[in-house]
């Protein structure tokens, strides 16, 4: 009877060992459909809806954590990947008013790489639609003449690290 405790606790044991293995990996990228784009909240970049965008930037918008500050006539409550990050809003020549996920101000910030009211930007990036609202995920902005990428050319941040 005694080994077969020690047996039970042992498996028990070994059990457990494998369930942390397991997760560890998920959570760090290596596991089963794991990745940068599992990762992500919200909708992922899609190439095929790739456009660009001329304009001039409106509102600057800085998301952290769970809140924001609301903007008048923005819906900045649904912006994908709203929980932080920095958003801006682009009045495009055509006087449309275009919501773009940017990328963390933590990346820009390393880039050396800022965003004001009134700056003229060129924005390339894809298109989505997120909880009924139309948005466009930036991959290279363009502000005289620097230009800064977000992306590779699948889409996937440049801030995501080791993980891509």
């Amino acid at each position: 009877m005694h080994y077969s405790i020690k047996h039970t606790y042992s498996a028990v044991l070994m059990a457990l060992a494998v369930l942390l293995i397991a997760t560890t990996s998920i959570v760090l990228g290596q596991g089963p459909g794991a990745g940068p784009r599992s990762m992500m909240r919200g909708p992922v970049y899609d190439v095929s809806n790739e456009m660009t965008v001329e304009g001039t930037v409106s509102e600057v918008q800085q998301f952290t954590g769970m809140s924001a500050v609301t903007a008048s006539g923005v819906n900045w409550a649904n912006c994908p990947r709203g929980r932080a990050g920095i958003h801006v809003s682009v009045l495009t020549d055509q006087g449309k008013n275009i919501i773009v996920h940017v990328a963390p101000a933590t990346f820009l910030a390393t880039k050396n790489f800022m965003l004001t009211k009134g700056d003229k930007v060129r924005i390339l990036g894809s298109t989505i639609q997120y909880r009924g609202s139309d948005f466009l995920i930036a991959k290279e902005i363009t502000k005289g003449n620097e230009t800064l990428t977000l992306r590779d050319s699948q889409g996937v941040p440049l801030w995501a690290g080791p993980r891509r």
